[in-house]
């Protein structure tokens, strides 16, 4: 199994437990448990961020990231064996990326997965690593990311993620947590007034747009 060592949490890393990464990824599927999360993480890179040897794991925005691409791969029907065949793979041809699964590398059509390594700006370098021609390189027009809500930096490495176009999850902000986009609004304020106050009242105490709440109102409710 993949090991890693500790490191104190760094600002703009994003701090997640497990129950906290859970929720958020649950907005998106309802299905999503901390255990569930745990056992993705099973032979994988585990979380690198802690305060010491006998503190609990936390889990980056990468590491938030990198399960949310786990999440979308289960989905489409890769078995985690398959998965963890992927990251090896991944962890070979990037030496130096700690987090490949939150890199802008991946592409599938359900059966096989490509990874573009190609550097930053240069022509696209497609591989398939997982399936039946594994190692042969595909035409990059035949398959497509299913990334597409996440921001990438210059180097390729996830830097934001839009779950909706109202909410955000940025690491620099509120430390990952989800934001009103545009603001430092947390959505979880919203989602507590939300009981006993109207979408419009609570959007004039914020100076936010009425939609700006129903989105929230409409993720917490999907």
């Amino acid at each position: 199994m993949p090991t890693s060592t500790l490191t104190a949490p760094a600002f703009g890393t994003g701090i997640y437990s497990f129950p906290e990464a859970a929720r958020i990824l649950g907005l998106r599927a309802a299905d999503v448990r901390a255990g569930t999360l745990r056992r993705w993480v099973a032979g994988l890179t585990p979380p690198s961020v802690g305060i010491g040897p006998d503190e609990p794991r936390l889990l980056s925005f990468h590491d938030l990231v990198s399960l949310e691409v786990v999440r979308r791969f289960r989905r489409s029907g890769v078995s985690l064996q398959k998965l963890r065949k992927l990251e090896a793979a991944l962890a070979e041809s990037l030496p130096g990326v700690a987090r490949p699964f939150a890199q802008r590398l991946f592409f599938t059509d359900g059966a096989a997965i490509w990874a573009d390594l190609a550097p930053a700006g240069a022509e696209p370098q497609v591989i398939e690593l997982v399936g039946r021609g594994a190692g042969h390189y595909v035409w990059l027009p035949v398959i497509e990311t299913f990334a597409e809500e996440i921001r990438f930096g210059a180097e390729n490495e996830a830097v934001a993620w839009e779950l909706t176009d109202r909410v955000e999850i940025d690491p620099n902000i509120q430390f990952g947590e989800p934001v009103v986009k545009g603001t430092r609004l947390p959505i979880a304020v919203i989602a507590r007034e939300l009981v006993s106050h109207s979408v419009e009242q609570i959007a004039d105490w914020h100076a936010i747009d009425v939609e700006d709440v129903r989105g929230v109102q409409d993720l917490l409710a999907s």
